[in-house]
């Protein structure tokens, strides 16, 4: 039941045994996409900063991006989803109409919020936002109402170009986003200053729109690939099959984007709060940027992890690749190259600087850490077991709760608490994978019971 083996059949072709260039030549075009999509915000702020009142602009956008993320993070599964129903051949129209009525769906429900006295409230009471910031990140949250749709068929088209080996085009896809991002935050948002937030909002959504179309029309130039069979394509062959297998994933995402925000909150009641979100603000980022290369490494493995050789032989890769990434890590925060990366690079003064050094080496093993989280997650996924998947999210966020009231009765400086969340929630997800695995393939391995003659 839970073997990564190809199901019988006369039709089904022979799988192939991975070599470290058939991996790479998935991975690191998804790999490099993950990297450019952390600079979009990046690019944005930038924009804004140059614009009057830029304090105001980028906290009222910094806020009206967080809430939108959270509205539509169910849809960034059916990236995943995607690649584990589809396999590399067959029809993709069903699971195209199924993105969309997700996305149209997702949009309904965040127009219900952005559109009403729900989204002032949830801005000032939930997150704290002050009046004078809630009307700019409300218009910025209408305009970001069409992103769910656009974000859905998006990443149902890439799993569609994964599912073909062809994960190429979706990093140049990448790329022509941030080009045509970079053009209208520079060029056309100055000349809408009056709108700021919800501006620099609109450029993202068109932009977002440009890199869809690109991968509209390469995928109808991809040629299929030959697929192999796996339960999960089997579950995806009905509309309740779908939902079922995404709901974890979605939930999963969710999950996902409130981590940090999650975090903050502890550190908002913490000692010296102030200084413990700056720095914490300034050390979470520069993990996820070193981590940002493995987060898909779940959708490689769902693609590639045909049989069990196969598997062993992405987890090896994962080894050699993550203990790369780690040792340079390492190199960097166990170094004097911390101190230059943090005050010459960031520019933190003295004081901030040393109080990020022991948070930052706390978690020079995230990459590692990070990868085979998603490892794990692409070989459940394949195999149709998606609410262990979520049951792993679910863990994270008991790990950061727990420890969360623990470090605050213990008095723990705000920097070093927001570290060991971090650094805790992952590796519970990560140990609450693995034994959910075992159990599986425990369970798989059991000999039905004889029947009675």
């Amino acid at each position: 039941m839970f073997d990564p083996t190809p199901s019988s059949g006369a039709s089904a072709p022979a799988p192939t045994t991975l070599t470290y260039r058939g991996i790479l030549v998935l991975f690191l075009p998804l790999a490099a996409t993950s990297t450019m999509m952390s600079v979009s915000t990046p690019i944005i702020n930038a924009g804004l900063a140059r614009l009057p009142h830029p304090e105001t602009n980028l906290a009222a956008f910094g806020l009206a991006f967080a809430l939108s993320i959270l509205l539509e993070s169910p849809v960034f599964a059916l990236q995943q989803a995607v690649v584990a129903w589809y396999g590399g051949t067959g029809r993709i129209r069903p699971y195209l109409s199924f993105a969309l009525g997700l996305g149209l769906l997702m949009m309904g429900v965040e127009a219900l919020i952005v559109f009403t006295p729900a989204a002032p409230f949830i801005l000032e009471r939930l997150m704290g936002a002050d009046r004078e910031l809630t009307r700019p990140a409300v218009l910025a949250l209408q305009a970001a109402i069409v992103f769910p749709p656009l974000v859905a068929v998006r990443n149902a088209l890439q799993g569609v170009l994964i599912g073909r080996r062809s994960a190429g085009p979706i990093a140049w896809g990448t790329a022509l986003r941030l080009v045509s991002l970079a053009a209208l935050v520079f060029l056309v948002v100055p000349r809408l200053a009056w709108m700021g937030p919800a501006a620099g909002m609109g450029a993202l959504a068109v932009a977002v729109a440009v890199e869809m179309v690109y991968v509209a029309v390469v995928t109808g130039r991809t040629p299929e690939q030959a697929g192999v069979s796996s339960p999960a394509q089997e579950v995806g062959r009905s509309l309740g099959g779908r939902i079922a297998f995404l709901a974890p994933l979605a939930w999963t995402m969710a999950l996902g984007t409130l981590t940090n925000p999650l975090i903050n909150s502890f550190i908002a009641r913490s000692r010296d709060p102030k200084i413990g979100l700056a720095v914490y603000t300034v050390v979470a980022s520069l993990i996820w940027f070193m981590a940002s290369s493995v987060l898909r490494y779940s959708t490689v493995t769902i693609a590639l992890g045909t049989t069990r050789e196969n598997l062993r032989r992405l987890k090896s890769f994962l080894w050699l690749y993550v203990g790369g990434v780690c040792a340079l890590v390492l190199l960097i925060t166990l170094t004097p190259a911390a101190g230059i990366l943090l005050r010459r690079v960031i520019g933190l003064s003295p004081e901030l600087a040393a109080r990020a050094r022991f948070p930052l080496a706390l978690l020079s093993l995230q990459p590692l850490i990070a990868g085979f989280i998603a490892y794990n997650q692409g070989v459940l996924t394949r195999f149709a077991r998606t609410k262990a998947v979520g049951v792993g999210s679910v863990s994270r966020a008991v790990a950061i709760l727990g420890l969360g009231v623990l470090g605050l009765i213990l008095g723990v400086r705000g920097e070093l608490l927001g570290g060991v969340l971090l650094g805790a929630a992952f590796t519970a997800e990560l140990t609450t994978l693995v034994l959910l695995r075992r159990a599986l393939r425990a369970r798989a391995a059991r000999p039905a019971p004889a029947s009675r003659a």
